[in-house]
């Protein structure tokens, strides 16, 4: 009489053959499980938080904005395109620092940002004091955010809020 496996069922035939290794026929099975896992869950979290490069243009504006302000306010307010020069822009998303990945003429760039959290925030440097700084979304033709200034008018910062667009015009009116 042959012994049974330890891992064989007591109720089996004790002729009965047991095929295969069951260490060797479940392993793949296993890899492909968590590999397909891996790509489910990846492909769900970027698809959720809308993953996209977001641009931001900077413009000069001769009259200062505020978060009330109107799109009719926007073009008034004679905001033109305006060489980056010195400013800084940088994106806090999800806490971590980011620098643009392109820096353009007029704008700068960040890729691979996730645009459906509100965990998403702005500073920018400038060289000249301003008065007022705000973001604005062109596509819908609002004003999203104003931005908070330090004492000195040449830090400002705020959060950009969730389900944005991928295209904003950095609006700031230097002191005068």
């Amino acid at each position: 009489m042959a012994t049974r496996h330890r891992s064989e069922a007591t109720w089996t035939h004790e002729d009965a053959l047991v095929k295969g290794n069951p260490r060797r026929d479940r392993a793949w099975v296993l890899i492909v499980l968590v590999a397909l896992g891996a790509v489910v869950i990846t492909l769900s979290w970027s698809r959720l938080m809308g993953i996209a490069d977001v641009t931001y243009e900077y413009r000069i504006c001769q009259e200062p904005l505020t978060k009330e302000s109107s799109w009719e306010q926007v073009q008034a307010a004679a905001c033109d395109i305006a060489p980056v020069g010195d400013a800084r822009l940088t994106l806090w998303a999800e806490g971590d620092q980011q620098e643009p990945d392109v820096t353009a003429a007029s704008s700068w760039t960040f890729e691979d940002v996730p645009v459906n959290t509100s965990a998403t925030a702005v500073e920018l440097d400038v060289t000249d004091p301003a008065t007022s700084v705000v973001l604005a979304e062109p596509t819908n033709q609002q004003i999203r955010r104003a931005l908070t200034g330090d004492a000195a008018g040449k830090i400002w910062s705020a959060n950009v809020g969730a389900r944005g667009p991928v295209t904003y015009w950095v609006l700031v009116t230097p002191a005068r």
